[in-house]
């Protein structure tokens, strides 16, 4: 971690540029289990996708990783048209993708791991942990333009999680049960020690002082070890958003990046002031369980969480933060967003109907 706490990592001549990381699950198309077929994938991955396809804990899973775009439409196109790519390999092999938070009816036993020195190693201290740690996610990155703005980001972003979790929320099932919350992948990611909603910070320095400590402990190998809901990720000189569940949305994918993005850029004018930690951690479980519908807590009130979601939409759109980005076509979408059933939701509607989690899966399948 030499030279983590280098300030030359931001972007002062072109901030706001965006990357996306999203995890996407392999699946038998004729059984709908998860498919340990992530090799193959790899093997006939186009050269110019190569870059861009990484492989991740388990062999049932790939993650798609844009290049550094400059807006919400390009990132968006680039993880659409790389699923079209992956889901045209699959298909010869009866692999299918679907972007699953939590697969429905998977058990651990149905997975296989890459042997990887970095993996084997978390395995050895996580043990049960790690073999039930069964889930995809979304990361939305945003470049900085300095560290003060990256530390004012990485803050405003601890308020807002609720918003962009429930937004996002695609995990209702988990080993055949319906968990009753919107984002059980929430719960199952806070297991690991380095998890969760983090601390609020003062400066970057602060915030390179805790990297060192936990570093020459050795509790981490690098600053990647840090899985926090949001934080600054000081190899691309980003804030980069955690907490989202995968899914596949094209839609729904465009507006929360843009709605991040948005977000970012609204703080550098109008900061947000520090929560306590448990009002955090009480807005994320209320959107953890509830979803759109949760309740949200603003100091010595309770709003509806959709309430306060269109709310910061209105005040990023008067500060001229879409404007300035090129985005405030899509205010009125992104109203729109607040407004419709989480998926979690339209996933437990299919299963109510049904009464079979391959309809679930299918609802989710790529292509």
């Amino acid at each position: 971690m030499a030279g983590h706490c280098d300030l030359s990592i931001f972007h002062p001549d072109d901030p706001w540029t965006l990357g996306v990381e999203l995890e996407v699950r392999l699946i038998d198309a004729k059984t709908m289990k998860p498919a340990n077929r992530s090799p193959y994938i790899f093997e006939h991955l186009p050269e110019r996708l190569r870059p861009h396809v990484h492989q991740e804990l388990l062999q049932s899973m790939v993650e798609i990783v844009t290049p550094v775009c400059g807006t919400p439409a390009g990132a968006t196109d680039f993880v659409m048209k790389t699923l079209a790519e992956l889901t045209r390999i699959g298909a010869a092999e009866n692999i299918a993708l679907a972007a699953l938070a939590t697969h429905p009816f998977e058990r651990k036993e149905d997975n296989e791991r890459f042997e990887d020195p970095r993996y084997e190693a978390f395995a050895r201290e996580l043990q049960i942990v790690l073999r039930n740690f069964l889930i995809s996610g979304l990361h939305i990155h945003v470049a900085m333009p300095n560290d003060e703005t990256a530390v004012r980001a990485y803050n405003a972003s601890i308020s807002y999680l609720p918003i962009f979790l429930a937004l996002s929320a695609n995990s209702p099932f988990h080993l055949g049960e319906d968990t009753g919350l919107q984002s059980y992948r929430s719960k199952i990611f806070e297991r690991l020690p380095r998890a969760g909603i983090p601390e609020y910070f003062g400066s970057y320095r602060e915030y390179c002082s805790l990297m060192e400590q936990l570093y020459t402990t050795g509790t981490i190998q690098s600053a990647k070890d840090v899985w926090w809901d949001v934080r600054i990720h000081q190899g691309f000189g980003t804030v980069e958003l955690r907490v989202c569940d995968a899914f596949y949305d094209r839609e729904r994918l465009r507006l929360i990046v843009t709605f991040y993005q948005a977000l970012l850029h609204h703080i550098t004018q109008y900061p947000v002031g520090r929560v306590y930690t448990q009002i955090s951690k009480q807005n994320k479980w209320n959107a953890v369980r509830h979803g759109m519908k949760a309740n949200f807590i603003e100091g010595d009130r309770i709003l509806p969480l959709r309430e306060q979601a269109h709310k910061l939409v209105n005040d990023l759109e008067r500060s001229g933060s879409f404007e300035a980005l090129g985005t405030d076509g899509d205010v009125k979408a992104l109203h729109e967003l607040i407004e419709r059933e989480t998926i979690a939701r339209k996933l437990r509607r299919i299963y109510e109907e049904t009464g079979d989690f391959k309809a679930v899966i299918c609802e989710e399948l790529i292509g």
